[in-house]
């Protein structure tokens, strides 16, 4: 694997972070969290449409009042519509949107990626859904809630009814294991789900979870290894590629490795350009050449958006 480039995509002082990179209709759409920082209260979404050289072709701004909008994802509905996920944590009380606290996942769909429709609620409250996948027409999330210290799996139609699927797939009280959370999901031909499991407490080491249909019995392995903002891409039955933050020579940098979905085994393929605060890349192919946003504070110490351009073996 080559990197063929990588070139910043945002500008100005704000933080810039989160990324998802999805191709829809032939375009790249990028989203991303823009606020004063990394926990601060006042996070919006952009979505903006790139050439493949980063240029910006359009930018669109995701408002919600007395909220703070978190880890958008974008993904593409068996209908063709392009779905935007993100998290949004209430940060005041008001009549009108109810209770300073609540947390709960949201979903805002677009038929030409242009316009977007009224924000609508799906999942629970207080559980974060970190990403939907599409499989057989039903979409897949897993949402973790820290202090349960567990992650349930969800499934159906975001637009219509999408309900929990499996309860506690990883938990503390189950595996032993703590503070599981942000996650990334493929499938196989067959339909064996995949899903990739970041977790913060104890070993810190991710897991690789693994169930046939109907997704009930989940079998775990421990990769060994700690994995940020994990984003996952198959590339055959037996393959696929992990993108995301890791320790590297005692630093915390974004990298890609691939792993084998039988024996769990992984290696590192390439690190982008990252220091400080960075990772929660999103990976796009396109025949041999693979993209990836990402972002980071390499560069004056600013968060910034990236895209990098790199050749497939």
């Amino acid at each position: 694997m080559q990197i063929i480039d990588v070139k910043r995509v945002t500008q100005g002082s704000k933080h810039h972070a989160f990324t998802d990179l999805c191709d829809f209709n032939g375009i790249l759409y990028c989203s991303f969290r823009v606020a004063d920082n990394h926990v601060s209260d006042d996070g919006q979404i952009n979505v903006v449409t790139l050439s493949e050289s980063a240029e910006v072709l359009y930018t669109q701004r995701i408002i919600m009042p007395d909220t703070d909008l978190r880890d958008p994802k974008l993904s593409v509905t068996p209908t063709g519509e392009l779905l935007l996920l993100a998290y949004a944590r209430r940060t005041s009380k008001t009549k009108l949107h109810g209770e300073l606290g609540n947390q709960y996942p949201v979903i805002w769909l677009s038929q030409d990626g242009l316009s977007w429709s009224s924000p609508k609620n799906i999942g629970e409250k207080h559980w974060w859904l970190w990403r939907l996948r599409w499989h057989d027409g039903k979409a897949y999330g897993i949402a973790y809630n820290r202090s349960k210290n567990a992650v349930h799996l969800y499934s159906g139609d975001p637009k219509r009814s999408f309900h929990r699927h499996r309860s506690q797939i990883f938990s503390l009280q189950k595996h032993n294991k703590g503070y599981p959370n942000e996650s990334d999901m493929c499938f196989a031909e067959n339909g064996t789900a995949h899903v990739i499991l970041r977790r913060d407490s104890d070993t810190y080491s991710a897991q690789l979870g693994s169930s046939k249909p109907p997704y009930s019995n989940w079998q775990w392995r421990d990769l060994g290894f700690y994995l940020g903002g994990p984003n996952m891409l198959r590339l055959n039955n037996d393959s696929a590629l992990l993108a995301g933050r890791v320790i590297y020579k005692t630093k915390l940098v974004t990298a890609i490795l691939n792993i084998d979905l039988k024996s769990a085994k992984v290696s590192l393929l390439t690190i982008l350009p990252s220091a400080g605060d960075n990772s929660y890349p999103a990976m796009v192919k396109r025949g041999n050449r693979l993209f990836i946003s990402y972002y980071s504070s390499h560069q004056d110490q600013q968060a910034h958006i990236y895209l990098a351009e790199l050749t497939l073996p």
